[in-house]
This record gives C-alpha cells, sequence and structure tokens, in this order.
C-alpha cells in the first residue's frame, strides 16, 4: 500500500513589526467580514480614533451587505489588497468580525502581503487573518474594530494601552490583572499566538493553520455551548496543538454559560484543560467584552501563572519617528 504523502504547513516568515503611528497618521477601515450591525456604533468608533490623533479613510463599500457578508468575496479581498499595498495608508481596522475572512483566503497574495506589513487591527472572524499575516511574518493586533461597541465606548486605560502599542516603540505593557487566576503553575516565555477559539478550530487542516510549538497560545469565544467549547479545545488538544504550546493564555468566554444545569464554562474549561503540563493564565480581559484589551500577536511574551503576570518582553511596533507616547 502506497503511503499518503504526508502534509506539511509552511513555516512563518521572519517577524516584521509594522511601523509605528504618529499622529496624522491614516488608518484605512475594511470590511472583510459580516456586514455592519449599527452605523451609530461606527461612527463613535471613527470618532474614538480621530480623538486619538488618526485620519480615516474607508469607501461607502463596507456598508455593502450579501446576507451574512459584507459583499461578494472578491470586493471584500480587493478592498483589503488596496489597503495593504496603499503607501497613504499606514494601518488597516476591521468593520467588525461575524463570518466571511476564510472566503477570502484564496483571493489573497502572500508575497503581497508579506512585502507590505503595516499595523493590522481586529478579532473574531478576523483570527483567520491573524494567522494568515502572522504566517506571512507581520505583528498583528487582537483588538477593538470600527463598527465595535469595544471601541465607541473605550474605556481610558484601554485607549491609552491601545495607543501606546501602535506609537511608543518603547512600550512593553505587563498586566497583573486582580481577575486573572492560576490554572495551571508555571512560567513560559514564547510568541504570543492566537485568537478566537472557534476560528482557530477551523484553521486546522488550511494553509494558514496555528502553528503553535512553544508558543503563547491565547483563547476566547462567545456564544458557544459548554459542549461545544469542550469539543473544541479537546479537538486542538487531540491535534497537538495544546502539548507543544509554551504556556496558555484564557480571555474571556462571554455567554458560553449552559442553558440548563449548575455548572459554569469555567469548570468545564478547567476539565478539559487537566493535565496539560505548561503553565496556564485564565480570566485575561480579552475578547467578545466592552473592555478588550488589545494584544499584539507575533512578539514575543512572558506568563507567569503563580505571580499571575502577563508581560511583553518586546515592543510591537519599530519606530517611525516622531514616536511619541501618551
Amino acid at each position: 500500500m502506497l503511503k499518503e504523502p504526508e502534509r506539511i504547513i509552511p513555516m512563518n516568515n521572519p517577524v516584521t513589526q509594522p511601523k509605528g503611528l504618529k499622529p496624522g497618521d491614516t488608518i484605512a477601515v475594511v470590511a472583510p467580514s459580516g456586514p455592519i450591525v449599527s452605523r451609530d456604533v461606527f461612527d463613535v468608533g471613527i470618532t474614538a480614533l480621530e480623538r486619538m490623533g488618526f485620519r480615516t479613510r474607508f469607501d461607502d463599500r463596507i456598508f455593502q451587505s450579501n446576507r451574512y457578508l459584507a459583499g461578494s468575496d472578491t470586493d471584500r479581498a480587493e478592498e483589503l489588497t488596496q489597503a495593504i499595498v496603499d503607501p497613504s495608508v499606514q494601518a488597516i481596522i476591521a468593520l467588525r468580525g461575524g463570518y466571511g475572512c476564510a472566503r477570502i483566503i484564496p483571493l489573497l497574495d502572500e508575497r503581497i502581503v508579506s512585502e507590505n506589513c503595516k499595523v493590522f487591527i481586529g478579532f473574531s472572524d478576523i483570527t483567520t487573518l491573524h494567522l494568515l499575516f502572522n504566517k506571512c511574518g507581520w505583528v498583528t493586533f487582537h483588538g477593538p474594530m470600527a463598527a465595535n461597541r469595544a471601541l465607541a465606548e473605550i474605556s481610558a486605560d484601554c485607549e491609552k494601552h491601545l495607543f501606546s502599542l501602535l506609537t511608543n516603540a518603547d512600550y512593553r505593557p505587563a498586566f497583573q490583572f486582580p481577575q486573572l487566576e492560576s490554572w495551571s503553575s508555571g512560567a513560559a516565555d514564547g510568541i504570543l499566538t492566537g485568537g478566537c477559539l472557534s476560528i482557530i478550530t477551523a484553521s486546522l487542516g488550511t494553509s494558514y493553520e496555528i502553528q503553535t510549538k512553544g508558543k503563547i497560545l491565547f483563547l476566547e469565544d462567545t456564544g458557544e455551548q459548554p459542549y461545544r467549547v469542550d469539543r473544541m479545545i479537546t479537538h486542538l488538544r487531540l491535534a497537538g496543538k495544546l502539548d507543544s504550546a509554551a504556556g496558555l493564555l484564557l480571555g474571556n468566554f462571554s455567554d458560553c454559560g449552559p442553558s440548563s444545569g449548575d455548572y459554569s464554562i469555567d469548570e468545564v474549561l478547567r476539565d478539559v484543560l487537566s493535565g496539560l503540563n505548561i503553565p496556564i493564565l485564565a480570566n485575561f480581559p480579552a475578547g467578545h467584552i466592552q473592555d478588550n484589551w488589545t494584544l499584539p500577536f507575533g512578539v514575543k511574551a512572558r506568563i507567569d501563572a503563580d505571580a499571575r503576570l502577563l508581560q511583553f518582553i518586546e515592543p510591537a511596533i519599530i519606530c517611525n519617528l516622531p514616536c511619541t507616547g501618551r
């Protein structure tokens, strides 16, 4: 019997940090996933970006709706590609999540992506693009989107953190939020990767499959029944994605409680993650929540579960003079 050829996932390119932003730089809004839900929230989100000193640019195309998608696959891919190659655009932020990024993957040229690294922000379904762009060598930012209340109603602390990540090449934040919990003892260093659990699980077997070996894996999700969370994490575990990770950082699993029964999603998570011989730090405030603290993917970080600490060892950007703090 002939042996099936081994499937090879391409290795990541060397990491490229994007140039930091400065006041007056342009952030392009793109819609690679679902259609807009609230124009009012979008308008306030744009105001928040402009309050930070940035210009924003978008075309009315982002308001298209094709069933559950923000326009055709071709239009969404072309819009994203144009923002990537446009030298007058210094950063890109997604309109919202939903669904659709996976459909445009075949329409994106990885060579073009690799050669045009710039600041890229989003979460939820945008996890697909984080994985592709990280594969192409980009540092990317898991954070609030243009038509998302986490940006429209961003707290002063979250805004200061986001602004610093994007503008200050000396910024290496360390977090010890009171709600952080140690679920498995130990400390580890590694490149931070991850995103929305359901999207990460869906990446398995694709050209942009998540690579976790020696990395700190961040997971969060929303609106999933506990058995589905169990199933997805079990899938990752059976695929070797958890055992090969250096450590695990859990964000918020909002609206993931059971429809009946007297158990919690945390109990399910603790059970399905039991026995992993890696540090696990839980309840980091990031994901589908109001205070969605931005996390840079592709940057080396340290988690110390015993000290309940997440610390970034290197900055997310390179200086694009004049860099400023805030």
